[in-house]
């Protein structure tokens, strides 16, 4: 099984050479047929759950990845079934959570209104809760979770998200074999007087201000959160160093701000990115990948990433 991430996490200065790239596959938690994005062959579709089951292969046969998130669907046929991480490096990741601020279906309203935790069960029931959760996981021979939480500067939204998350964590933090990193969304409703810069300030509050509640073996690997500005991103990065942060990828914009986007992280302290539609939005997203990777680890600027991107694009068409 794929431990890469495992042994980048365990060497701060393999870690700092290196940092982490994942491919967030795990858009179906969110939007639905419209989530896996279009292709253009034989016909402009909706890519199939399929065609994204076999786009995951790909990028885990090209061996550029160091982790693949997916949902609980997909870990069971590629992990379980196929033992698609068996004979690869590769560190298999699966959604813990599902919180109502990422449910995107067309025509829905979710994203409109302060995120809620998805869970069906009673604080009672948490702990047999969280081993059911986790079990499904362990079976598919995964060790490594995502959780995802959005706080709105709302008490009681705040306290309910917050309290689902420190009760997961407490509990997960006593079961052997397996870890989970955390997701932190900037505000997913508009706070008034609240640019960027300010909310990023916010979200990197609440981060440190959770981690206060958690002890060591309750915390997460690494941590998963929205790149703002430079100023917000290297005062998180360097307030706790035994907190490894990584940004999301967000709206796919275009090629060029993506790799902008890579290399401001990692210039700034972040040691891991894990993007999704900034990456099978692309036309040619193995070599984007490619070029990805060259860019955390410093062999390419943003500049140089996106010419050799646009070479590897003319050779794919």
């Amino acid at each position: 099984m794929g431990n890469r991430i495992f042994d980048k996490l365990a060497d701060t200065a393999l870690l700092a050479r290196s940092p982490i790239l994942v491919f967030a596959a795990d858009p179906l938690a969110s939007a639905g047929i419209k989530g896996l994005g279009q292709v253009q062959h034989p016909k402009p579709h909706y890519r199939t759950h399929a065609e994204f089951l076999e786009f995951q292969r790909e990028l885990a046969a090209d061996g550029q990845l160091d982790g693949l998130l997916m949902t609980p669907a997909d870990a069971e046929t590629l992990a379980l079934e196929e033992n698609l991480f068996e004979n690869t490096h590769i560190t298999p990741i699966v959604r813990m959570n599902s919180e109502t601020a990422i449910w995107n279906p067309r025509f829905g309203v979710y994203t409109s209104r302060p995120s809620m935790p998805f869970q069906t069960v009673f604080p009672e029931d948490m702990h047999r809760y969280c081993e059911a959760l986790i079990a499904p996981a362990l079976e598919c021979r995964v060790n490594l979770g995502l959780y995802s939480i959005t706080l709105n500067n709302d008490p009681g939204a705040d306290e309910r998200m917050l309290q689902a998350y420190v009760q997961f964590a407490h509990i997960v933090g006593e079961i052997e074999g397996f870890d989970h990193l955390l997701e932190v969304f900037l505000p997913n409703v508009k706070l008034p007087g609240m640019d960027d810069e300010k909310r990023g300030m916010y979200v990197a509050d609440s981060i440190v201000r959770t981690m206060s509640y958690l002890r060591k073996h309750q915390r997460p690997r690494f941590i998963k959160t929205a790149y703002t500005t430079a100023e917000v991103w290297r005062e998180l990065c360097q307030f706790d160093e035994t907190l490894v942060i990584g940004a999301l990828g967000g709206p796919r914009q275009n090629a060029r701000s993506t790799f902008a986007l890579a290399e401001n992280v990692v210039q700034n302290g972040g040691r891991a990115i894990l993007f999704g539609r900034t990456i099978f939005g692309e036309d040619a997203p193995i070599g984007f990948v490619r070029c990805l990777r060259r860019v955390l680890d410093g062999e390419y600027d943003a500049q140089a990433a996106h010419t050799e991107y646009q070479k590897l694009m003319r050779a794919h068409l």
